[in-house]
């Protein structure tokens, strides 16, 4: 695991607070999950988790973090979220007080790195403990980062312009002539058949690693609709 000198001491901000709310259970099943892996492995793999209508949308997992840092951009254009949060297990070092930062124990947490369609980047750091084969949390406080490469490969995805959900057609609605405007599909169409390819852009950059991409539907119908859009099956959490 990485390690860092992360400041652990301060309130989290009221809008990165609001969308931990979101974040944390999602990532303390990750890492509940990654205490049984095969081989005895127990780190929990670097994820990305993007937010949209305040809700988790989709969480893409992979072995190395640089493999799901590539995927940032993908989510960004195709999600069009409203936040893209890393999530990634770290060491915490053991430090005495100065005058700069406060004392900190040494012990291993979850550090969150996020960005925002206000550009405004944040990081958050979640102790845990592990006992007996059990996972118990810390609340999330604010960081302060030692690097801010992962939030500058956040700041540059979310800069990208997010593809317009109105300028969607099938293959078979875009006419042979040149120059003649296409049968866009229904906003919300649009919106699914985006959402989809989004997803199984990012699970086809993963998969080769032991990575996946999973996109949580809202409830069963938009699980089927999903589905039918080309979200494949194993990419697909939630709706039954």
């Amino acid at each position: 695991m990485p390690e860092t000198g992360r400041r652990v001491c301060d309130p989290v901000p009221v809008n990165l607070a609001q969308a931990m709310k979101q974040i944390v259970p999602a990532v303390q099943d990750l890492k509940r999950r990654s205490l049984t892996q095969r081989g005895g492995e127990t780190t929990m793999p670097p994820s990305l988790i993007a937010l949209r209508e305040d809700r988790v949308l989709t969480v893409v997992t992979a072995p190395r973090l640089t493999a799901v840092v590539a995927c940032a951009q993908t989510l960004a254009i195709g999600l069009d979220p409203q936040m893209l949060v890393i999530a990634a297990q770290v060491n915490l070092p053991g430090r005495e007080q100065s005058e700069d930062l406060p004392a900190q124990t040494a012990g291993e947490g979850m550090a969150y790195t996020t960005f925002n369609r206000d550009k405004q980047a944040s990081l958050a750091v979640q102790r845990y403990l592990v006992r007996e084969g059990e996972v118990s949390f810390g609340p999330p406080e604010r960081g302060r980062p030692d690097d801010r490469t992962l939030m500058d490969e956040l700041a540059r995805a979310m800069s990208q312009a997010a593809l317009d959900p109105t300028k969607v057609a099938r293959t078979e609605d875009v006419p042979a002539q040149e120059g003649a405007t296409p049968t866009f599909l229904p906003e919300a169409q649009g919106r699914l058949a985006i959402d989809a390819g989004t997803v199984r852009t990012a699970y086809d950059k993963v998969k080769g690693i032991g990575g996946t991409a999973l996109f949580v539907a809202a409830d069963g119908a938009h699980a089927t609709r999903m589905l039918a859009a080309g979200l494949p099956q194993e990419c697909l959490l939630g709706g039954d």
